[in-house]
């Protein structure tokens, strides 16, 4: 097993030392440098990189929060993977409000968005994995909160984005599972990019299904997630106006 002291890590730039640090250690875990249950060293780390043991500590914290590392008493920080509960949580916690969005703002997609959208498939299908696998992540937000931007609600879009921190680990679990090239992820995305433009209905279920790769209509929890969406889309078929803020009108 490939530990962290034998990995390159990129020397840190930026003026928060923290997060470059952070971005460095990132990097090299989501590209596969470092490999699920290796140890990372904080004082090799520090060596390494030239910063304080703190800086390091800092941004053991910030991975942990992003689901890539787990500390353990007396053992030491683990580059860890998300569990099977974990991704089903977060991919379900993604898919409802990503779902609600596409639900409420559907009336907003125009030809502009889906022209920026095809370009952000078309460039996840060009990145080269594993070296390219930031890049991939960043790519994937990016189409993902043009959805959520589509209800036009600030609190939904801050909650979104609240989950957002782990899509590295969510992501590398299902390429590892799934054995997926970049390819594969863009022809996944196209598949749900289909489905939103044949109506709010397929887009709830594609939305789903997405995240968790499972039939959404089998599942309790995917069952539970249409049945709120659909009381949802009833009430914007009824009367399609509450679903536009002013500044539609």
């Amino acid at each position: 097993m490939k530990e962290i002291e034998e990995t390159k890590l990129r020397r840190p730039s930026r003026l928060r030392i923290v997060d470059d640090v952070y971005q460095s250690l990132e990097e090299a875990i989501l590209t596969g440098q470092v490999l699920p249950g290796a140890r990372l060293v904080e004082t090799s780390i520090a060596g390494q990189l030239d910063v304080s043991r703190t800086t390091v500590r800092e941004a053991f914290l910030m991975l942990e929060r992003q689901g890539l590392v787990a500390s353990e008493p007396r053992r030491g920080t683990f580059v860890t993977r998300l569990s099977r509960a974990d991704a089903l949580d977060l991919g379900y916690s993604r898919s409802l409000l990503e779902a609600f969005a596409v639900t409420v703002g559907h009336h907003r997609i125009d030809a502009k968005l889906m022209t920026e959208l095809e370009l952000l498939l078309v460039e996840m299908g060009g990145c080269e994995l594993p070296e390219e696998f930031p890049r991939l992540v960043t790519i994937d937000l990016d189409f993902h909160a043009k959805l959520v931007e589509l209800a036009d609600m600030p609190r939904l879009f801050e909650l979104w984005s609240s989950l957002s921190g782990q899509i590295g680990a969510l992501y590398i679990r299902g390429v590892e599972e799934m054995n997926l090239r970049a390819t594969d992820l863009e022809a996944l995305h196209r598949k749900l990019l289909h489905a939103i433009r044949c109506g709010p209905a397929a887009g709830q279920l594609a939305i789903i299904q997405h995240y968790v790769r499972e039939d959404g209509s089998i599942s309790t929890p995917g069952r539970a997630a249409q049945d709120i969406l659909s009381v949802v889309s009833a009430r914007f078929a009824a009367d399609p106006a509450k679903g536009r803020s002013e500044s539609d009108e």
